[in-house]
């Protein structure tokens, strides 16, 4: 059984701050592989999610990579 990675949402906020694209993507690909969800599916769960952190710019961050992500097609 694999173990999971509960610092992963928080690592996918950080890299959103960032602007670190592959950083994001690779994040967001581990958390869907977790959760057994397609990328599609865990970056919806994601743009809901950002809705619950306590820092608009964090939750910008995280709203605005989901649609970069989204709109390059993955």
């Amino acid at each position: 059984m694999e173990e999971v990675d509960f610092s992963l949402p928080s690592k996918f906020i950080d890299a959103s701050v960032d602007e670190d694209f592959d950083k994001a993507l690779k994040i967001a690909k581990l958390i869907a592989k977790q959760h057994h969800l397609t990328l599609t599916d865990e970056l919806e769960i994601l743009s809901n999610s950002a809705a619950m952190v306590s820092s608009i710019d964090e939750m910008t961050a995280v709203f605005s990579m989901v649609e970069d992500i989204r709109g390059r097609g993955y």
